[in-house]
């Protein structure tokens, strides 16, 4: 049943918007930061550092914005009835959300080749090799499933402009807790590991190896969470009854 749904919940993706928007935003964003880079005068560090920092800050913005188009398509579609008459509901939700995992896996795998590629032409003896701006991308993924999880919940309880306000503050925490302010906290807010979680893994691979310890402290925390949102997901799903929302 779950690959039925998968493989349908693609087809209806095929040429939408959502799909579209993870091959074009990864080659705009790689070629702007890019062109910035191949004149700017920063040290190599900074430049990735700079780069995951602002791909991690805008995500959540990005998942509110898709999490909302996906709940709007049903909505569309028969005012969630298609959803409602599944045999089994929680198939129909959790292919929602793993297509657009797959696609966002997709399209930062995509965006750590076509800059890692670029970032290694501009400094032929960069420190950084590909694995490392791929591996950055895993755990910027890895770190974003809590998000994918609870902005469809909003989306489909709350609505599409709810989740893409919820998206929008997320991203504004996740830019401040680059600052101190979010200096002993920030492991226990999943809003913020789009961009801290990155940030930890290149420290430790750049800069300084004793910062394998804040990463392996994150782990079990992440590893709660994510069985919370899952279950939570999972309950939603079983019990959803449609929307009345009106947007």
């Amino acid at each position: 049943m779950f690959t039925r749904c998968l493989r349908a919940e693609f087809y209806k993706m095929k040429r939408s918007p959502v799909t579209i928007s993870h091959i074009i935003i990864p080659i705009l964003v790689s070629a702007v930061f890019l062109a910035y880079y191949a004149s700017s005068g920063w040290e190599e560090i900074d430049k990735i550092t700079a780069f995951y920092q602002a791909l991690g800050s805008a995500l959540p913005v990005l998942i509110g914005i898709f999490a909302a188009s996906i709940m709007e398509q049903e909505q569309n579609a028969g005012a969630f009835q298609n959803l409602l008459t599944f045999r089994s509901k929680t198939a129909a939700f959790f292919s929602k959300v793993v297509a657009l995992l797959l696609l966002g896996l997709f399209a930062l795998l995509l965006t750590a080749v076509l800059f890692g590629s670029g970032f290694n032409m501009i400094h032929e003896q960069s420190s950084a090799t590909m694995g490392v701006f791929i591996m950055a991308a895993l755990v910027m993924w890895l770190s974003a499933i809590p998000l994918y999880l609870i902005f469809e919940i909003f989306a489909f309880v709350f609505g599409k402009a709810f989740a893409i306000g919820a998206g929008l503050l997320s991203g504004l925490i996740s830019a401040l807790f680059l600052t101190g302010l979010g200096m002993h906290v920030w492991k226990v807010v999943p809003f913020s590991w789009a961009t801290k979680m990155p940030d930890a893994y290149l420290v430790y691979e750049l800069a300084d190896r004793s910062a394998l310890s804040q990463i392996k402290s994150q782990a079990p925390i992440y590893l709660i969470v994510v069985i919370v949102c899952f279950v939570g997901y999972y309950v939603f799903a079983a019990n959803y009854e449609g929307s009345k929302i009106s947007e």
